[in-house]
């Protein structure tokens, strides 16, 4: 077993045509990103010097703030995440992450007021083609499936990593 850590990632399944381009550029876009303030590095520095979050920037912050790699317990260059319903639904995708964080507000509308948003991004490598991996396919673990039930944007796969691992053959870590 290797040093990195594993992820799954909820993302907008209403704009899965989006974030599937984005993967595909190696760009891991998160949503909750719409106002310059939402820049995850901006919010940490706030809470660092001591100062109080307005209540979007702490939805932001608590939603988000793993993808910082400067936080505890958070994603560093060389985890893996997997992406349910990526490239469309039933279907997972599977990326290395290969870059820090950066914040970059797409132009892209998110869903739920149609502003622009998805400003966290991670870089990352697509380790699936186009086809994914269906999740109900032979050779999947039932316990894998159990563990990619969506419950947050962003939760461990730690206790699952050795069956990821089948998922990454050929692929240099």
């Amino acid at each position: 077993m290797t040093s990195h850590r594993y992820w799954a990632m909820r993302t907008d399944q209403a704009r899965r045509a989006f974030t599937w381009r984005e993967l595909r550029a190696g760009r891991m876009r998160q949503g909750w990103g719409i106002r310059p303030d939402d820049n995850l590095e901006h919010l940490q520095r706030i809470r660092r010097a001591g100062g109080r979050l307005d209540d979007f920037g702490r939805e932001v912050w608590l939603g988000n703030r793993r993808l910082l790699p400067t936080e505890p317990g958070s994603m560093q260059v060389g985890d893996i995440v997997v992406l349910p319903h990526l490239p469309r639904y039933g279907a997972w995708s599977v990326v290395r992450v290969i870059g820090g964080y950066r914040y970059a507000v797409s132009d892209e509308p998110n869903t739920w007021n149609g502003a622009p948003d998805y400003g966290h991004i991670r870089d990352v490598e697509l380790l699936t083609d186009e086809r994914g991996i269906d999740r109900v396919r032979e050779g999947v673990p039932e316990e894998l499936r159990k563990a990619m039930r969506n419950r947050q944007r962003l939760w461990s796969l730690d206790p699952v990593a050795e069956q990821v691992e089948p998922f990454l053959v050929g692929r240099p870590r």
